[in-house]
Parts: structure tokens; sequence; C-alpha cells
């Protein structure tokens, strides 16, 4: 019986863990001092490590982007890996592309976070004699102890990443958004609920 407990408690958090999103905004900032029309033409860049995890943000952005109205150019389409630090290559990958505004995402950090369960506690005093509990028997016994659980520690990784937008023309900052991640090792899920997440937010302050 406490195996089968065990089991649904198992089961219980993982029905959490999974009922969650994996990416949630946590602020947003918007230029009161720059007034943009809606873009129409965005040049989206990942500025990852790995050139695997840079496609993926830029592709499921890009795909998103697109499905309101924005064409969007995927800058590992038109930038090499190895030239993603030289200004200069950029620069000319925005002039080529004719992007109207530049749109970026990074990881800043991963921190690892801990949450604790605490164990269902038994009537149970902690000894045995006959005199703790004159009449207990069985279904006395039994029923203390068969919804027992220990406490237990679930750890996870959280990934904060920034997203900005920025006009090509002026260089100046139009959007910026700070994204956290429960699960930053699945990169396609957290890919596609962060730019899910992001494309919303751009279509309320009507950038696209």
């Amino acid at each position: 019986m406490r195996r089968l407990f065990e089991i649904s408690i198992t089961l219980w958090v993982t029905s959490m863990l999974c009922s969650c999103a994996a990416v949630s905004m946590v602020d947003t900032w918007r230029n009161p001092n720059v007034a943009a029309p809606p873009l129409r033409k965005v040049l989206v860049v990942s500025i990852a490590k790995k050139d695997a995890t840079r496609r993926v943000f830029e592709e499921m952005l890009a795909s998103e982007l697109s499905r309101h109205g924005v064409q969007a150019v995927a800058s590992y389409s038109v930038i090499p890996g190895g030239a993603m630090n030289n200004w200069g290559v950029v620069d000319e990958a925005v002039r080529k592309a004719g992007a109207q505004a530049v749109l970026t995402v990074q990881t800043i950090k991963v921190e690892q976070q801990a949450t604790v369960q605490p164990g269902t506690v038994p009537t149970y005093p902690g000894y045995w004699y006959p005199p703790a509990f004159p009449s207990w028997d069985l279904p006395g016994y039994y029923g203390s102890m068969a919804y027992y659980g220990p406490s237990y520690v679930s750890v996870y990784d959280v990934a904060t990443m920034q997203v900005n937008l920025f006009e090509a023309t002026s260089g100046k900052l139009l959007w910026a958004g700070t994204v956290q991640s429960s699960e930053p090792e699945n990169v396609t899920a957290v890919g596609r609920d962060l730019a899910r997440i992001v494309v919303k937010h751009l279509a309320k302050e009507r950038l696209i």
C-alpha cells in the first residue's frame, strides 16, 4: 500500500510538471520614445553557442511571425555561425535582407532551483510498545501507516532569456522581454513556447 502511495505521488508530481508552461514572460518593456509602424520584415537572430539551438529558436520565431503576416528571415540562412560575433557581417545581412527590425534572443543565465514536497505525517508516535496505544489493533495500525509518505526534493534548471527588438535603421531598442523556462534542455518545446509568447506580446504592442 505504501508503494502504491509513492507511485501515486510520483504520477501527481509528473502531471503537475507537465501541465505547467515550459516558458513564461517575466517582464516586458516598450520604448515610449520611438514610434514605429507595424513591422513587415524582421531578421531573427538567436545568439547561442550551439548551432542547433540557434536554428531551432530562429525557425520557431520566424514561423510564428509569418503566421502574423510578417516576413521573417532566420539569420542562420544569411549569417554563418562563425561570423556571429562580427558586427560588420551582421549589419550587411540586415541591409541585404531589407529588414525593418532585428529580433534577438539569448539565454543570459541558467540557475538550479529546488522544490520541497512535504511528506504525509502519520499518527504513529515513533516508538512501539503496548503502553503507547493500549487499544491499538491491526486496523488502527494500518489506518495510521498506510498513507505515510516521506518528503522529497525536486531539483530543476531555470533558464532566463532576454529577447530584444531593435529598429534596423536607427539601431534603437523598440521592445524588450525577459523570459524564463523551467525546461531549458527541451529546446524544441522551449523554442515553440518562446515564439508563441513573444509574438503575442509584439502583436499586443502593435509592433507587428
